[in-house]
């Protein structure tokens, strides 16, 4: 196998559990914590309800897994999507910031579905998430996907092989094969998330972890990989434009892991409006939003071009017509939040989504790119407001680092209480606090069974 192949195998295969600091392996803890509750309140939407009936079809395979929700076992690469489908659709779940950004936690469900096939311990499962945290992570840092329309699945996928390698107790060989197959099958477009937003958009990373599964599960039966899947011709390096080394996998950064520089939405948005929603929320307190004339928003690039309409998307994004394409929408996300004073999944109904009442405000509210933000590295994501009120008075506000980012971060205690408002969406109040207290002790799981009895069993009420 190529370097980069080698490299990423040698990592999954031999990293060792104990090597971690307890306040590292509480991290993970806290990450799996909060995507098992996104998991759990979105059971309900369409998109996870979908997943599900395609997992149904698969039930009674000879290897079944658990898809949150349903009796039956199911194939295991339908089960991992089912779940992560859930964990994702309601855009809740955690965020990484580099070059590439993405939604890690969308790996959880694969590497959950190889521990339950396995019989793995608890402390096998936390281990594979860190392994693939680190591999996402990494390849996050050095290329920039978006920029070249190939969307996050692909490094989600090479890093769910990985993770799932260490938590099968892969060899290297087979792991390696995984990989391989990952990359090779798994380049999808970031047509996803542009333009007028789908519900693939909640789909379409855990669609990379389902093939990841997948493939992982051939190199298993003696599958043979491409040799080069980097690196090779036509290989994934022809494709980026440029070669990339992988030295600093595993490595620290601020002595701090990937999934402790990852950070934990506190707030039903996409990432780059979480700063924002909560500067407004206390905005309102001083201002009437119906004596606003104008607000000017000057942000850094990617907000522009992810929420604020700068990939030729300003008709979409000022007039959404789904719940996706409006948690993508800087100009609604901020019109709802003064309008209505709060922000909540139920914000993003499509009744509240299209309801003309908000559009006059949301044309008074203009995005474009501060230039000088574009010579910060990240973790660096500043945003200044200029509000002109119909009095002439100007308010100028600006925020950065919101609650959860790695730099203002939250604590063990509020992603509980996260996990506790999000399933109780779901599942009654003692049922969400018996999950809450299976989750925070995985560390201790001998299998990982009592966990997936009780997802299986959702919902309560």
């Amino acid at each position: 196998m190529d370097d980069i192949t080698t490299t990423i195998a040698n990592y999954a295969t031999g990293f060792d559990i104990d090597s971690l600091a307890p306040e590292t392996l509480a991290t993970i803890i806290d990450h799996i914590v909060d995507g098992m509750g996104c998991a759990i309140a979105g059971y309900a939407e369409q998109p996870a309800a979908i997943a599900r009936s395609m997992a149904a079809e698969t039930a009674g395979a000879e290897v079944g897994a658990s898809v949150f929700g349903a009796a039956a076992f199911s194939a295991p690469d339908h089960a991992a999507f089912a779940n992560a489908v859930m964990m994702r659709c309601l855009d809740f779940n955690d965020t990484f910031n580099a070059l590439t950004g993405g939604h890690p936690s969308d790996m959880i469900a694969g590497i959950l579905t190889a521990a339950e096939i396995s019989r793995a311990d608890g402390r096998k499962f936390i281990g594979g998430v860190h392994v693939a945290y680190e591999v996402f992570g990494a390849l996050a840092a050095v290329i920039p996907l978006r920029n070249l329309g190939i969307d996050q699945g692909v490094f989600l996928a090479i890093a769910t092989a990985a993770g799932m390698g260490h938590t099968m107790g892969l060899d290297q060989a087979t792991t390696a094969n995984a990989i391989s197959l990952g990359v090779t099958t798994t380049v999808p477009l970031r047509a996803s998330r542009a333009g007028a937003l789908s519900a693939w958009k909640g789909c379409a990373t855990p669609h990379s972890v389902m093939n990841a599964v997948f493939v992982t599960r051939l190199a298993m039966r003696g599958m043979e990989a491409p040799p080069n899947p980097f690196s090779g011709e036509q290989g994934l390096f022809e494709r980026l434009g440029a070669p990339f080394e992988m030295g600093h996998l595993g490595a620290t950064v601020d002595s701090r892991s990937v999934i402790e520089r990852t950070a934990i939405k506190f707030l039903p948005v996409e990432w780059c409006a979480q700063a924002p929603v909560e500067l407004f929320l206390e905005l309102r307190k001083r201002i009437d939003w119906r004596d606003i004339e104008a607000i000017d928003v000057f942000g850094y690039e990617f907000l522009y071009n992810e929420i604020g309409g700068g990939r030729n998307d300003g008709p979409e994004k000022w007039d959404p017509k789904t719940r996706e394409t409006a948690d993508h929408s800087l100009a609604y996300i901020l019109a709802v939040t003064l309008v209505d004073g709060e922000i909540s999944l139920e914000s993003f109904d499509l009744e509240r989504v299209e309801d003309p009442a908000l559009r006059p405000l949301m044309q008074k509210i203009s995005v474009s790119v501060d230039p000088a933000t574009l010579e910060l590295e990240s973790p660096r994501q500043p945003v200044r407001f200029e509000i002109c009120l119909k009095n002439g008075d100007i308010i100028e506000e600006a925020c950065e680092y919101p609650f959860g980012h790695p730099m203002n971060p939250a604590g063990s205690a509020m992603v509980s209480e996260k996990f506790m408002a999000l399933a109780e969406r779901t599942v009654d109040a003692d049922a969400a606090v018996d999950l809450l207290s299976i989750l925070r002790e995985l560390a201790d799981a001998s299998d990982l069974g009592q966990l997936t009895n009780a997802m299986r069993k959702l919902p309560v009420h």
